[in-house]
């Protein structure tokens, strides 16, 4: 049997636990070298704040996914491997798929093309551009340089980190209700969600939010 869990965003969480605990680090031991006086009590604060929402955070995430799965087999639902809630007794699901992007699971990046980014870049890179070759090279390497940060911060940064974040702090993110007779699940950021909801949609009715 196969076990789903709440797991899908645990890359991008682990890298966002990286950044914040290194900002932190940096207002702990290094920002009052850039101000003219002394910040301690902001510094302390903004740093346990990012820890808060950083390591602890992704601690929490994981935790939830070890002890919260959901596994499916011919009786019924299996919830965490300690009970199971029969076919029958499930009344309704509905699914809301992620708000800010199209596809469900771990968030993926497109794949870097040198000759589109240096297109959008500017349209300038041909040797009319420059009187030689140094400068013509100087140009390409500046616009390609500038071309791949930007990409690099708009479609990977973003939505590799910040919009996975996004989704586990708000409920912006893949999200299925399963109401049975007595309690309501709610599970969210469901590793294989599509195929979980496929092999569901066999013995009960799945609607979309």
């Amino acid at each position: 049997m196969k076990e789903y869990r709440q797991n899908s965003h645990s890359a991008s969480l682990i890298w966002w636990a990286v950044l914040c605990t290194a900002t932190a680090l940096f207002c702990f031991m290094h920002s009052h070298h850039l101000v003219n006086r002394t910040l301690r009590l902001e510094e302390i604060l903004v740093g346990v704040m990012l820890l808060v929402f950083g390591p602890a955070a992704l601690v929490a995430y994981l935790v939830r996914a070890r002890t919260v799965w959901v596994g499916l087999d011919s009786d019924g639902l299996i919830v965490s491997g300690r009970r199971t809630i029969p076919w029958e007794e499930i009344r309704e699901v509905k699914r809301r798929r992620p708000v800010l992007r199209r596809c469900s699971g771990p968030a993926q990046a497109p794949d870097f093309n040198t000759g589109d980014v240096m297109g959008n870049a500017g349209g300038c890179v041909d040797f009319g551009c420059f009187t030689g070759l140094s400068e013509l090279f100087i140009g390409v390497l500046i616009v390609v340089a500038f071309a791949f940060a930007v990409w690099v911060i708009a479609f990977v940064f973003v939505p590799l980190v910040i919009i996975p974040v996004l989704e586990v702090f708000i409920p912006f993110g893949d999200l299925i209700k399963i109401r049975t007779r007595k309690r309501t699940l709610i599970l969210r950021d469901l590793s294989d969600a599509d195929e979980f909801m496929s092999k569901f949609g066999e013995h009960v009715r799945v609607s979309a939010e």
